[in-house]
């Protein structure tokens, strides 16, 4: 990808952060953002929409990063597994999906409120069921292992700091601005990748004109 179509890549990725995450504070810290707003409090609702953006932009660059260790660990496990790379991978997500239960539950919870922490798991795999049929359908080739298991696995290692956070806000806060990123650049790459090509065949050809 050429530098240009990158920053753009990179740029989008974090306005989608900021936006999400931002809306997701005025709903699940209420008490932290929009009170503040519907108090006449000016100065600390602002003061409290800075902070929250902020916390957006991490939210995009852990799953900036997220994405381009993915790529690192998929052409790692073919180069290792070859052929039965796909099968680790159903295996390494369904760990992932337990670990999104056990990691709070172990931490918080009792067999009374076993039922409070399967909502999230819940949550990611049908965003990542959805997103692995849009990604499936960009390609002849099948994808859709692949997506499950960067829209799973990597979603659940991004998330493990908040799932350790008692205050089951910063779930709220993160998960959404987390899983939109990931699916904007899972389907998004190839665009971009399309255009970095094409922008080189471009000046190759100038340079022989």
């Amino acid at each position: 990808m050429t530098l240009k179509y990158l920053i753009q890549f990179y740029r989008n990725t974090l306005l989608i952060g900021v936006v999400v995450t931002y809306v997701a504070s005025l709903i699940f810290a209420y008490d932290k953002v929009t009170k503040y707003l519907l108090d006449g409090d000016i100065g600390n609702f602002l003061a409290a929409s800075v902070w929250f953006m902020v916390v957006g932009l991490l939210v995009a660059t852990i799953s900036q990063l997220a994405y381009f260790i993915y790529l690192f660990i998929n052409q790692l496990g073919i180069g290792i597994f070859g052929k039965i790379w796909p099968h680790v991978q159903i295996v390494i997500t369904i760990f992932a999906i337990f670990d999104l239960v056990y990691f709070r539950f172990l931490r918080f919870g009792n067999a009374n409120q076993i039922l409070t922490f399967i909502w999230l798991p819940i949550l990611v795999i049908i965003f990542a069921l959805i997103i692995s049929n849009i990604k499936n359908k960009q390609s002849d080739k099948n994808l859709w292992i692949p997506s499950m298991f960067f829209m799973i696995v990597m979603t659940t290692v991004e998330l493990i700091p908040f799932l350790r956070v008692e205050d089951t806000s910063w779930i709220y806060l993160t998960i959404f601005g987390l899983l939109l990123c990931n699916a904007y650049q899972l389907i998004t790459l190839p665009k971009f990748n399309a255009l970095s090509l094409e922008e080189r065949k471009m000046k190759k050809t100038k340079q022989q004109n």
